[in-house]
């Protein structure tokens, strides 16, 4: 649960801090308050710490950064396995801290537990640590693109992962296949010019190493002179001087040395280490060289051998290995074009095969979801009934399939629409065409609260999801997110005195002018506190003896 919240220098806020502690485990968080007093920026500023974007416009004036930070106990072992991912530290024993900090220059940084994060990993581990329900998501529900995901549960999501291997491996093989017959199509009007680049790439016989071999073949002859001039020198240093015969010498002095101070062992080595070496090298074929070795011949036919492999670089505008590269390439072409038939014939017939693969695969994704989504829809209507919308017919509609003309989709073959009627005997109609703000408002809760049955958060966040209702339908929308809070910490953005009435504990958000700077103060409310602020709420700001006794009756009466 979210334990503290503290916000400085955004918009109106200078510096305001949010203890969220109660005596129960969960618990429903009411925050009221005249508009603009910065009650929506409560929530804007924890949407900072799931993930949220940013903007720079959101500091407050005069100021060069935001910081929003938040104290989160109870860690779940989904987080537990994200921050183990990404090598974050973490203390089950202790508290999760995140923050956001957002610069002037529009940078913005993310942390948890004092630990830089990208954005996107921040996203990821808060998913599991709470959710935010504002009006705006009423307007995702008449998006058909949303759909998918709200009857996509955890089996799905596994189903999904297989699909999406086999639906990339048939895209690739169809591309495959269309850049087959491209290249045919190319080709067979090339043929001729192909055969004959084929032809005199084959009769060069080019080597990517036999140009630089040359090369230095031809250094080697045209220095024969000085580099035999050299061998004799170090040869008669060797040979003539007894070099190794000396060096021979000194190693036996030293062996005698080190038989009788064992501090000469590391020299001897040393020295026996360096005379095999010289041996070696003394021996090397290197060392001897053949005045047969130089014939003019082979320097003129070295010349001619790189004067074909400049005549070709320079007309294929390449290098050798872009050369030998290409020959591979058309000779490929070629074959490509007088075995095409074939070739055709098993690429579609590998299509077809991987075809009916990711179409199993999607289907059984397309069970998975009819079986869930019969059980959403059971789940949804009790929940409508709980919220005074008893007469409500709800249908997830499917695509009809034509197994030999699917569409693949990254997420499977499915189309789904929400099909509903709030009326008895109105037929059904996409959601978008008949739902008012109201029921689409309690649409949404109804499904936050069947999602939210099978994601258990820690923290739910309803953001004035109740405008526009009223009497007996606001009871119930605050019985709703009192039963919600039974399971999870609740905050919750109210104008409705009914739903103010059911929390446990209340914050007045209020805004005051000092020396012409606005502030947002937020105030916790004791009972009597509470009577005053229910009784403006019931009577549009003006506590009368009426209002003040209605409020009374509605605390009492959720208290009992």
């Amino acid at each position: 649960m979210l334990i503290s919240l503290n916000v400085k220098n955004f918009a109106i806020i200078d510096n305001i801090q949010l203890d969220f502690t109660n005596t129960r485990d969960k618990g429903l968080y009411v925050m009221t308050g005249e508009t603009g007093a910065g009650k929506s920026l409560i929530i804007d500023a924890i949407g900072l710490l799931f993930g949220a974007r940013a903007s720079s416009n959101l500091i407050r004036y005069g100021e060069d950064k935001a910081i929003i930070t938040g104290l989160f106990s109870d860690y779940n072992n989904q987080m537990i396995n994200i921050l183990s991912k990404y090598s974050i530290t973490y203390d089950v024993n202790d508290y999760l801290i995140i923050q956001r900090t957002l610069y002037k220059s529009g940078k913005s940084i993310c942390k948890i537990n004092n630990e830089m994060v990208t954005l996107s990993q921040l996203n990821e581990l808060s998913a599991y640590i709470g959710d935010i329900h504002s009006q705006n998501d009423s307007f995702g529900l008449i998006n058909d693109k949303n759909y998918l995901n709200f009857i996509s549960n955890d089996d799905v999501k596994k189903q999904l992962v297989a699909y999406q291997v086999s639906y990339n491996e048939y895209k690739n093989m169809k591309n495959d296949l269309e850049e087959l017959k491209r290249k045919n199509d190319e080709n067979i009007k090339k043929k001729d010019f192909l055969m004959y680049q084929v032809n005199e790439l084959e009769k060069a016989h080019l080597s990517i190493t036999e140009e630089q071999e040359l090369k230095e073949k031809l250094k080697y002859l045209a220095n024969f002179n000085k580099i035999n001039d050299e061998i004799q020198s170090f040869r008669k240093i060797y040979d003539d001087e007894n070099a190794l015969g000396l060096i021979q010498s000194s190693l036996s002095s030293l062996e005698k040395l080190k038989e009788m101070d064992s501090r000469y062992q590391e020299s001897y080595k040393t020295l026996e280490e360096a005379y095999y070496n010289i041996e070696d090298l003394c021996n090397n074929s290197l060392l001897y060289v053949n005045d047969g070795d130089v014939n003019s011949k082979d320097i003129d036919s070295i010349n001619d051998r790189l004067g074909k492999y400049s005549d070709l670089k320079r007309k294929y505008k390449m290098d050798i290995s872009e050369i030998v590269k290409y020959y591979e390439t058309i000779k490929q072409d070629l074959y490509d074009v007088d075995n095409y038939d074939i070739l055709l014939l098993k690429k579609e017939k590998e299509l077809k095969s991987q075809y009916d693969k990711t179409f199993e695969l999607a289907y059984a994704i397309r069970k998975s979801r009819m079986d869930y989504a019969k059980l959403l829809t059971e789940n949804i209507l009790e929940n409508l009934n709980d919220l005074e919308l008893p007469n409500t017919n709800f249908i997830i509609d499917f695509n009809k399939l034509d197994k030999k003309k699917v569409a693949f989709l990254p997420d499977g073959i499915d189309i789904v629409d929400f099909l509903v009627s709030f009326n008895k005997g109105e037929p059904v109609k996409p959601l978008y065409k008949v739902a008012s703000g109201g029921e689409l408002s309690r649409f949404m809760l109804a499904l936050k609260t069947v999602l939210g049955d099978q994601l258990p958060l820690q923290i739910k966040i309803f953001d004035e999801i109740d405008s526009g209702i009223s009497g007996k339908v606001a009871h119930s929308i605050a019985l709703k997110i009192k039963k919600i809070s039974n399971k999870s910490q609740v905050l919750c953005i109210t104008h409705l005195p009914q739903v103010a009435s059911v929390g446990d504990i209340q914050y007045k958000i209020s805004k005051e002018i000092k020396e012409n700077r606005t502030f947002t103060i937020i105030h916790k409310l004791n009972k009597d506190e509470r009577i005053i602020e229910i009784a403006s709420m019931i009577s549009n700001g003006k506590v009368t003896n009426a209002s003040e006794a209605l409020a009374k009756e509605l605390l009492n009466k959720d208290e009992m």
